[in-house]
């Protein structure tokens, strides 16, 4: 055990030891649903390029509705009411001793402007109305596949709870994978 009261998982490559303590922040996305159609950002991360829900951390002050939302607007251009807690994910990345507290939230779009890529965000390369279901698979981040899945369900079981971690994949990149 560590004195963080979790279980050490041995040491990370990068020079940190298995004394290196964890940190943990918050992150919290939307779920903006048209019909079967998802708001969707396709979003290049460490090298890996793939669709994803618009989100990010939470700031100091803000609750998880209000980073959500926030995210959001700055990510797709789009305002939104944040509703319902859908899925909660602990992403636990070894090597760097990061871990995070993922929330999806339900999200209604608001009237306004139809979705951008938003200026200064380079990694954003698309913003689109598509159909998770629709999708290939390995065009999909990982994170979304157990929501991919609740949509294929109709939602019968929300909300969800997953675990996650970072692998390298055959190119050699770090990629999301599941628990």
């Amino acid at each position: 055990m560590t004195d963080h009261g979790m279980t050490d998982r041995g040491p990370a490559p990068d020079g940190a030891s298995a004394l290196t303590p964890w940190t943990t922040t918050v992150t919290a996305f939307t779920v903006p649903r048209r019909g079967s159609e998802w708001l969707m950002i396709r979003h290049e991360r460490l090298g890996v390029t793939s669709w994803e829900l618009p989100g990010g951390h939470v700031d100091p002050g803000e609750d998880l509705e209000q980073a959500a939302a926030r995210e959001t607007l700055e990510e797709a251009g789009v305002a939104v009411e944040v509703g319902a807690l859908l899925a909660t994910c602990v992403h636990e990345w070894h090597e760097r001793r990061a871990r995070k507290l993922i929330c999806f939230f339900d999200a209604a779009v608001q009237p306004g402007p139809a979705p951008r890529v938003p200026d200064g965000e380079p990694d954003i390369r698309d913003v689109a109305w598509l159909d998770p279901l629709g999708l290939p698979t390995d065009d999909v981040s990982p994170f979304l596949l157990p929501l991919v899945e609740q949509q294929r369900r109709g939602w019968l079981e929300p909300p969800t709870h997953f675990r996650m971690t970072h692998r390298r994949n055959a190119a050699g990149l770090w990629q999301p994978a599941a628990v």
